[in-house]
């Protein structure tokens, strides 16, 4: 099995979504882009809705529980929450035929 693990996070944000939001994400961004273990993050927004997605791939589960830990905190701490969690192993063979991004 892969050591790779994905992390699936969704979540919902009451607040505004203003310039000073839009630029914290981006400052954000920036920060997760240095985060040890992380070869990359898509950030998802169901259109018209308050609901929001994140989708990481990780070196491995160590990296990923540490950053977990840590992040979920953030994450509270600006009004964001968490609906559905969930740590996936990644068939990497089957995967790649589909072309999957797995290197970082």
């Amino acid at each position: 099995m892969s050591t790779l693990k994905v992390w699936d996070l969704h979540m919902t944000y009451e607040g505004p979504i203003t310039e000073e939001f839009l630029a914290g994400t981006e400052q954000l961004a920036k920060s997760i882009a240095e985060e040890p273990g992380i070869i990359w993050k898509i950030w998802t927004v169901e259109d018209g809705t308050n609901h929001y997605g994140s989708t990481y791939l990780f070196r491995n589960r160590e990296y990923l529980e540490s950053y977990k830990s840590m992040h979920l905190k953030r994450l509270e701490a600006i009004g964001i929450t968490v609906t559905a969690d969930h740590v996936f192993d990644i068939m990497e063979e089957v995967s790649r035929i589909n072309r999957a991004p797995l290197e970082g």
